[in-house]
């Protein structure tokens, strides 16, 4: 027979976690004349159960209806649900530890970016990975307009002289391009490192205005302040 100090310390738990788990029914404690609760081997491997089972993140009411099923069929469900639950939670966690290590790309790329962060912005900043993908299909592209307007200059030169040929390839590169950058003009929206303000710059702004492949020198149509922006 244990007390419960001495079943808290064999299972290296608190006495109140014997008490609260003999309250929800999970231990069944004998009562000595003197009102004090006794657990006998049963009550210790049942512990030990109990506490296998949290590890494995069960809750309270899941494991009571383990301890308390007839046969396995209720532990494979419950396992099934708990699979589910934890995979979610992996993602769920995935998906913080990439928002995160993209705020961290911002704020390093953005070092005077006040903090005052908003739903807007957030949703803006975890959209950096799709205007990379953006990006890359825009490099297919242009790709694939260097081998169009290459291979009819090239099929005009050495197979026919049709002019007929290099103004296709031109017009074919020309509406390529365009639909390019309107289709990029159209996914970006760029955010003021200094008072947090998202906006957009007409076309004609946008175009022209010196850039790199990654960034631009707008000025923000809130504070009025010109940036390198990303």
């Amino acid at each position: 027979m244990y007390t419960t100090g001495q079943l808290a310390k064999k299972c290296n738990v608190s006495i109140r976690t014997i008490q609260y788990y003999d309250r929800r029914g999970l231990l069944h404690a004998k009562r000595t004349e003197n009102g004090l609760r006794h657990y006998n081997d049963q009550d210790l491997k049942q512990l030990q159960e109990i506490l296998i089972y949290k590890q494995l993140g069960f809750s309270l009411k899941n494991i009571q209806q383990i301890i308390n099923g007839t046969d396995n069929n209720t532990l494979k469900s419950l396992i099934v649900n708990q699979r589910r639950k934890i995979k979610q939670e992996i993602k769920d966690a995935s998906e913080q530890l990439a928002s995160l290590s993209q705020l961290e790309t911002f704020l390093n790329k953005h070092s005077d970016f006040p903090g005052n962060i908003s739903q807007g912005i957030f949703d803006k900043i975890k959209n950096t990975k799709k205007l990379k993908q953006l990006r890359i299909k825009l490099l297919l592209i242009g790709i694939t307009i260097d081998f169009i307007l290459w291979g009819s200059i090239l099929y005009f030169l050495f197979y026919q002289k049709n002019l007929l040929w290099g103004l296709l390839g031109l017009l074919i590169t020309v509406i390529l391009v365009w639909y390019s950058t309107i289709n990029y003009y159209h996914h970006t929206c760029y955010i003021c490192p200094h008072c947090s303000h998202q906006f957009r710059v007409s076309l004609s702004k946008w175009l022209f205005a010196h850039h790199t492949p990654n960034t631009r020198y707008l000025t923000c149509d809130n504070c009025h302040q010109k940036k390198l922006l990303y």
